[in-house]
């Protein structure tokens, strides 16, 4: 990246489908650069880069990259890639994702970077749309799709990068952020972390490597060392009250700064958690000088990223889901917003990510189907883990079973195989709601055509 600047050069993504490699991808090809990469089958993400003029490789053939200046790969990508060792083999610069990322973000004047367990990625698109309707035009990388950005970046000036930024491999530490929010601190990658110390050693590494403001959830508090550069929401100074669910199933809230009424405001999105969402990104808005009236539009309108609580259809009275939930605190989340919303039967698809996960946060696992009129298991997403039985959704099933005898409960099922169970239940007005990281999101669209009717 540091090598003369010139539309020449040409930059290969290993993994280019992937949500976040994608959108670094399109935002080199904005800026000149001639980009490739390769990927190991086709999906909606390849297809739209191809309609944006950057070649991709269903292959990991290694002399796909003879002719590139630099190759970056992103986390799901091994050493042992035919690709990479090529790559190292003829001296072609070799980086991994998040320092692309980070290279990236110092083009920029403002780096918004948004971190936490949970609700990033809705944080993140959020605030990107509010600073483009207070005409910021920021430049925002997302890590999901989203409708008001046709995708999962948006592609603005060079004053305002907003970030999603993952703790996972302690990736967002190689940025440098000017702002950064943290919406919350959980036990969460521990198969990297080991230890949820460990993990909270790393946020407030974060916290130090933010040059000006980091916004903490104030619930998380007690986690963080003192520092003058943290400043706190959903607290006294920046707090929702009066939450009240409306007629629709979503929530409204006075918002409160310094004590002082500023706004009513409606959310557009479901679950009542987006309220501490919310808070974080009016945090950093104030801290912007964008206008309540400008918040207060961007929060009422903005529309949530694809893959959380997405309902992808009604057929037949029943009313399908997907959540891209794959943590207990995210499940509860999501059946309790299901609950809220729906007065309907619960019919919940879980699709364990990674077996490390489930075996670290056994005992989560087991209580965070509450709630759940009937469960069904399918075998796990496990993003190139070896198999481990204590964490695979076998061994899930029998504790969950053995906890819960009268629990409805079946499983396991292969992925392609569960939406022909579901049918052979004939299921009535109901809700069915698809969970995972994984590829279960795909059933879930099949079902729409294949319930029966």
């Amino acid at each position: 990246m540091k090598e003369k600047k010139s539309s020449k050069k040409a930059v290969f993504f290993i993994g280019i489908g992937g949500i976040s490699m994608s959108g670094l991808a399109v935002i080199l090809k904005n800026e000149g650069y001639n980009v490739s990469g390769s990927d190991i089958s086709k999906n909606d993400i390849t297809k739209k880069l191809g309609r944006c003029g950057i070649k991709v490789y269903y292959s990991h053939k290694g002399s796909l990259v003879k002719n590139c200046n630099l190759v970056v790969f992103s986390g799901a990508i091994g050493e042992d890639n035919p690709q990479i060792i090529f790559a190292k083999k003829h001296n072609i610069k070799v980086i991994e994702r998040s320092k692309l990322l980070a290279l990236i973000s110092k083009k920029y004047k403002n780096v918004i970077a948004v971190s936490g367990t949970h609700g990033k990625t809705t944080s993140t698109a959020m605030l990107g749309y509010i600073f483009i309707l207070a005409g910021l035009n920021p430049t925002v990388h997302v890590g999901g799709e989203c409708e008001i950005f046709d995708g999962n970046v948006y592609l603005g000036g060079k004053d305002y990068f907003i970030t999603e930024a993952c703790e996972f491999r302690d990736s967002f530490l190689k940025l440098r952020p000017d702002v950064s929010i943290i919406t919350n601190v959980e036990r969460e990658h521990l198969d990297y972390f080991k230890s949820y110390d460990r993990e909270i050693m790393s946020f407030n590494k974060f916290v130090l490597l933010t040059k000006d403001k980091a916004f903490i959830n104030f619930a998380y508090k007690d986690l963080f060392r003192d520092d003058d550069k943290i400043k706190f929401f959903n607290d006294s100074k920046i707090e929702a009250r009066n939450a009240t669910l409306c007629e629709d199933g979503k929530y409204s809230f006075d918002y409160y700064y310094k004590k002082k009424f500023c706004c009513n405001v409606k959310l557009n999105v479901f679950g009542k958690y987006n309220i501490e969402n919310a808070l974080g990104v009016i945090a950093v808005c104030k801290e912007y000088k964008i206008k309540d009236s400008i918040i207060k539009l961007g929060l009422e309108t903005f529309k949530n990223a694809k893959r959380r609580f997405e309902e992808i259809g009604v057929k037949d009275t029943n009313i399908i889901l997907h959540d891209y939930a794959h943590h207990p605190t995210e499940i509860k989340n999501a059946i309790s917003t299901a609950l809220t919303v729906f007065n309907k039967k619960l019919i919940c698809v879980f699709q364990p990510h990674t077996y490390s996960r489930t075996k670290i946060l056994i005992d989560e696992f087991i209580k965070c189907f509450d709630g759940v009129d009937e469960l069904y298991l399918v075998k796990s997403y496990f993003a190139r883990e070896k198999y481990d039985y204590l964490g695979s959704v076998e061994f899930l099933k029998d504790k969950i079973a053995s906890s819960k005898p009268n629990f409805y409960i079946r499983g396991v099922f292969d992925k392609k195989e569960i939406n022909q169970v579901l049918n052979e239940r004939n299921y009535k007005d109901s809700v069915i709601l698809y969970l995972g990281a994984g590829d279960i999101e795909t059933e879930a669209r099949k079902m729409i055509k294949t319930l029966k009717k």
